[in-house]
Parts: structure tokens; C-alpha cells; sequence
């Protein structure tokens, strides 16, 4: 087991959301121990590493960065004369993936502790581009019929799509990995995802997956499960090639649905020990959150972690979608924990409060009473000048700074500054719940 329970936290374009670069330096410098011990930015290449194709006159295809129009003005006879010099820009032909370090590709400082992913979650990823298809169609319809239009879309609309959240198949092939990205669905070989991810130089990457529903079929499950068994392979073959002397370098992607036949047959097994053990950091447990049992999700890890995993290997969880699961994953020895909570509760106004006793009340209830966050747009916070949390070292509530009350009027407001605000808050009470878990299983492992 870990001493130091990581956050794998989901970074958006390669970097912090909403963070500038000196509130970072001030607040999650990477030199501090909080942050060095316990936080990991997941750069997801899905968001990082697109990148335009255009045609030369040749045929052949090159990458490279529109040019904008440049306004110029003449003067002549005393008057202006205004001019546009226009340069010849083409439509991109398409779409392919490239990159270069990470520290020049976004403005992430140099010290942070950084995992290349080819996504989060396929299958939420896809749910938010159907949702997103479904919100245009339903637009379109109401101009036609002369309708006015919705400018929220928090009704009844929103809260249908999401009660009947069905989650469209991953629509990847054999060779391919189908990511859905800011400019379509782009497709990527293991081979290419290898090459992309190691030009990121980031300190580890997680291999490519497939990734199937609960509810999907047989055939489904089996074939993502073997699709990634193989795109493992291919990541391996990719990075030995390489010859650059990277060791321990790897995640291996273990998809958790349909997974079974992998830990019955023993194939994984032979996959991620012997001559590979040297490439391979651990494994990580693709799809863990969307099992519905709490039993299922704890028999899968430890099954894993007894069956699969080679001594010493870490276990690691790409997406927890609640407080109790993150506190679940490290109860059951987990190592490395993806989140997006800071920034989800962020965006719709919430503050983490827990407190650093929800690891006793797990291990005591086996569960979590409440979801661990206050609701900042409530009117009862309105009149409220007490901080978020006393004792609280981030930028909104250290040394009083700003009070509950301030916060509800920037969110009633609509102000960015409420988002920043809330998103530095959470991921420094996510890190100091991190940090408490470490010790809390630290003292189970000495007893």
C-alpha cells in the first residue's frame, strides 16, 4: 500500500481551471508538500494534443496555425484609407493528433507531477456530445416553430435528458480508439497515442482503452476488454522501441466491466508482470465508477490488486464521481484517485465541507451521511460573514478573507470570480482530505 494517497485531478486544456499563473504560485506551488505528495495533473490528450491538417498544392498535408487578417491603414491626401490585407486561409482538411512538452504547450509550471490520458471517461464524454446534439435539435425546432427560444437550460428539458441518461456505445474499432475532442470525434491508433503521449513528457500515461456500459451487451464487454488488453500491448512494443531507458513509466488500462475473464484467464496477469514490470508504474481501473454496487466496485480492486497486480504494483482509479467512492477507493488501498469534484462543484456553486472526519465516519458506517458540500446559491448564506471553513488556508477563506455572504452575491451576481473562488477552495480541501486518508491508512498498516 501507498504512503501517499494521490488526487489525479482532471485538468482541462493541460492545466488548472481558472487558476491564473500567480495564484498557483502562491497557493499550489509544486514545491509544497501538500502538492508535491498528494496532487497529480491528468493532461487528457482528447483536449491537448488536436491539432488542424491542410492540403499543400502538392496533395501532401502539413500542420500548421491559421494566420489572422492584419487591418492596415494608409494615409494619403490627408485622409485614411482603410485596407484589409487578406491572407489566403484554407478550411482545414482535417484533423490529426501532435505535441510537444507540456510546459510549452500550456502555462503548468515545471515541478507538478503529471499523467498523459487519452480521456477521462468515454462514455461520459460521449453522453455530453448526444446531450449537447439534443439541446441544437431541440433549439432548431422551436425557430421553426416560431417559438421562442430557451435561453436556460435548466427546465424541464435538461432535468428529462438527465433522468433518462442513457449512455450511446463508444464507437472505437479494432486499430482505433474513437475520442470525442473540441472539433469532432478524431480517431487514434495505440501506436500514434504512444508517440503523442511521450512527446508530452509527462511523468507517466496511462495506456489507451476501450471502455463498455454495465448495461451493454456481452459481445460489447469482450470486445473492449480485449481492445484494450491489446492497445496495452501496443503501448509496451511502442515505448520499448523507443529505447530511452523509461522505467516505470506506464499505467496499464484494466477495464473494470467485463474485466472478469481477464482476471480468470490469467492473460492480464502475464501482460503486466515479468519482462513488463520494469515499464509498468501500476494499474488503473477504467469504468470503476460507473458500477452501480458498492460490493462490486470493492471486489473488483481487491481482485486486482491479489490476482493481477504484481508485488509492489500500484492500483490507481481514473474517475470517482462522488466523495464516498474517493474515500471507498482509498479504503480499499488505492493509491492514485481521479476526480473532477473540484471543479464540478465548483461550477455549480458548491464548497466542500466535509471536514477531514469523513474517513472515521466511512470506516465507522461503512458510508458517507451527506455529499459533503454546502450549496453557496442558497439564500440562507446570504447574511452569512463567517468563511467557508474556520482553519482554512485557501485563497477565499484564509485569514477570513471572504465570507459566506460575499461569495453568494458574486453567484448571484454571475461572477467568475464565485468560480475561482469556490475551485481553489475545493482542490485545497480535496489535497488536505488526500493527506488525511494517507495517514489514516499509514496507522492501519502500522496496528
Amino acid at each position: 500500500m501507498t504512503d501517499n494517497i494521490k488526487l489525479l485531478l482532471h485538468a482541462e486544456d493541460g492545466s488548472f481551471p481558472y487558476l491564473s499563473d500567480n495564484l498557483l504560485a502562491t497557493y499550489f506551488n509544486p514545491e509544497d508538500d501538500l502538492v508535491k505528495n498528494h496532487l497529480t495533473i491528468g493532461i487528457a490528450v482528447k483536449d491537448t494534443c488536436v491539432v488542424p491538417l491542410y492540403k499543400k498544392t502538392g496533395g501532401d498535408t502539413n500542420v500548421k496555425k491559421l494566420k489572422r487578417k492584419r487591418s492596415t491603414k494608409e494615409e494619403h491626401n490627408g485622409t485614411e484609407t482603410h485596407t484589409m490585407q487578406q491572407n489566403k486561409v484554407t478550411k482545414p482538411s482535417g484533423y490529426t493528433f501532435d505535441a510537444k512538452p507540456i510546459h510549452e504547450l500550456t502555462h503548468l509550471f515545471s515541478g507538478y507531477d503529471t499523467m498523459v490520458v487519452p480521456t477521462f471517461d468515454l462514455l461520459e464524454d460521449s453522453w455530453v456530445a448526444m446531450d449537447k446534439e439534443l439541446v441544437a435539435r431541440h433549439k432548431k425546432q422551436r425557430i421553426t416553430k416560431g417559438e421562442e427560444e430557451d435561453d436556460d437550460d435548466n427546465g424541464e428539458e435538461k432535468k428529462k435528458r438527465e433522468n433518462s441518461k442513457v449512455f450511446p456505445n463508444v464507437s472505437s474499432t479494432k486499430d482505433k480508439s474513437s475520442l470525442i475532442t473540441p472539433n469532432g470525434v478524431q480517431q487514434i491508433t495505440p501506436c500514434m497515442y504512444a508517440e503523442v503521449g511521450m512527446k508530452l513528457q509527462c511523468n507517466s500515461m496511462l495506456s489507451l482503452f476501450d471502455q463498455a456500459h454495465p448495461d451493454d451487451g456481452k459481445k460489447r464487454k469482450i470486445a473492449a476488454v480485449e481492445r484494450t488488453q491489446e492497445w496495452l500491448e501496443k503501448c509496451l512494443s511502442s515505448i520499448k522501441l523507443k529505447g530511452d531507458g523509461r522505467q516505470k513509466y506506464l499505467w496499464g488500462a484494466f477495464s473494470c466491466v467485463g474485466g472478469e475473464r481477464l482476471i480468470a484467464d490469467g492473460s492480464f496477469t502475464d501482460l503486466t508482470q515479468h519482462d513488463n514490470v520494469l515499464l509498468l508504474i501500476g494499474i488503473a481501473l477504467v469504468g470503476w465508477h460507473h458500477i452501480p454496487r458498492r460490493h462490486d466496485r470493492i471486489k473488483i480492486v481487491n481482485k486486482v490488486r491479489k490476482k493481477v497486480a504484481a508485488p509492489g504494483t500500484q492500483l490507481c482509479i481514473l474517475a470517482a464521481l462522488t466523495l464516498e467512492q474517493i474515500v471507498e477507493a482509498a479504503s480499499s488501498g488505492v493509491g492514485t484517485i481521479g476526480t473532477s469534484l473540484p471543479v464540478v462543484w465548483a461550477r455549480s456553486h458548491k464548497a466542500m465541507v466535509s471536514g477531514l472526519d469523513v474517513y472515521q465516519q466511512y470506516q465507522s458506517k461503512g458510508r458517507l451521511d451527506s455529499h459533503g458540500y454546502m450549496d453557496l446559491s442558497n439564500e440562507k448564506y446570504r447574511d452569512d460573514e463567517s468563511p467557508m471553513l474556520p482553519n482554512c488556508l485557501c485563497l477565499a477563506c484564509k485569514n477570513g478573507r471572504h465570507s459566506k455572504a460575499y461569495i453568494h452575491h458574486l453567484i448571484k451576481a454571475n461572477e467568475l470570480l464565485a468560480q475561482i473562488l469556490l475551485f481553489g477552495h475545493n482542490l485545497n480541501q480535496m489535497l488536505c482530505l488526500f493527506q488525511y486518508l494517507s495517514k489514516g491508512e499509514e496507522k492501519e498498516e502500522q496496528s
